[in-house]
C-alpha cells in the first residue's frame, strides 16, 4: 500500500521544508561529507536529494513507501550541515519528517520487534551490558535468527572493557577556573568508558571542576533519530531537571548525544 500525507498535517514543518529547499543551491559541498553517498553513489542518498524527496512526499508528488529507503539510510550524522555554505538546517528537517511519518509506514513483525529491542536495550547501560554478554552466547546460533538480529549480533564487540564507576564530583587541579557537568552517555560508558575518564582528567588538569549528575539518563538522541519525538522530548526534559544550573557548560563525548 502506498501512503501519502495530507497537506493539513505538516503545517509549520512544511514551511520549514520550503525554506530549506529555497536555501539549497545544489552546490554539492555536502556530497563528500555524506557517508551514505560515498557508499551508494546516487543522488537520492545525498542530503540535497533527501530534501527534495521529503518535499515531494509532503506535496503528494511521491508515495512515502518509495522515499523511505533513502530516508532510512541516512545516519543523521549532520556532517553536511557544517559543510553547507547556504546554512540549510538539514537536521531540523530529517528528524521531524521521521517523526511525522512514523505512524504511517508499514513494518513487519520482525522489523517492529528488532526496532523495539534496540531502543529498549540501548536506553539502559545495564540492560545493554547484559544484552551484549548474552549476545556472545547467541552468536553460536545466529544463522537461525532473522536477518535484523544477525546484523545486530555482528556489531557486538568480542569483549566489553572493564568499567570504573564515575564519581559525582571530580575536583579541579590547582585554581578552579570553571565548573561543568558531564553527560556520560548510555552506550559509550559501556563500550568506551576510558573516554569519559580521559576527558575528566584533561578538564581537571586545566582547572575545571566536573559534576557527573547522578540522575541523568539517555539524552534522547536514539529516539529522536528513530522518529520517536515524544519519547526523545521526555528524556531530554528528564535530563534538564537532573542537571544543575550553576555550571559553565555541559560536556558530552558522544556524537549522538551532542547532536541530540
Amino acid at each position: 500500500m502506498q501512503h501519502t500525507i495530507p497537506t493539513d498535517e505538516f503545517g509549520a514543518f512544511g514551511v520549514a521544508m520550503a525554506g530549506a529547499v529555497e536555501k539549497c543551491v545544489h552546490c554539492g559541498f555536502c556530497l563528500p561529507t555524506c557517508p551514505t553517498y560515498q557508499v551508494m553513489n546516487e543522488e537520492m542518498n545525498t542530503p540535497r536529494g533527501r530534501i527534495i524527496l521529503m518535499k515531494s512526499v509532503l506535496e503528494g508528488e511521491l508515495a512515502l513507501d518509495h522515499v523511505l529507503p533513502y530516508i532510512d539510510s541516512c545516519l543523521g550524522c549532520l556532517s553536511c550541515v557544517t559543510a553547507c555554505p547556504s546554512g540549510v538546517p538539514y537536521g531540523e528537517l530529517l528528524m521531524p519528517f521521521r517523526s511525522l511519518v512514523a505512524e504511517k509506514r508499514s513494518r513487519s513483525f520482525i522489523e517492529n520487534s528488532s526496532r523495539k529491542l534496540v531502543i529498549d536495550t540501548l536506553l539502559s547501560p545495564d540492560r545493554f551490558r547484559r544484552a551484549a554478554q548474552a549476545g556472545k552466547r547467541v552468536k553460536r546460533i545466529r544463522n537461525a535468527l532473522p536477518q535484523p538480529f544477525r546484523d545486530m549480533l555482528a556489531l557486538l564487540p568480542a569483549e566489553l572493557p572493564y568499567t570504573r564507576t564515575l564519581p559525582n564530583l571530580y575536583p579541579a587541579k590547582g585554581v578552579k577556573r570553571a565548573r561543568v557537568a558531564l553527560l556520560i552517555g548510555c552506550v559509550q560508558k559501556i563500550l568506551w568508558p576510558e573516554i569519559n575518564w580521559a576527558t575528566i582528567r584533561v578538564l581537571a588538569f586545566n582547572g575545571v571542576e566536573i559534576i557527573i549528575p547522578e540522575g541523568q539518563g539517555c539524552c534522547g538522541a536514539l529516539a529522536l533519530h528513530s522518529g520517536e519525538l515524544a519519547l526523545a522530548r521526555s528524556q531530554a526534559i528528564a535530563n534538564i531537571e537532573a542537571f544543575p544550573t550553576e555550571i559553565d557548560a555541559i560536556i558530552s563525548n558522544a556524537a549522538g548525544c551532542g547532536s541530540g
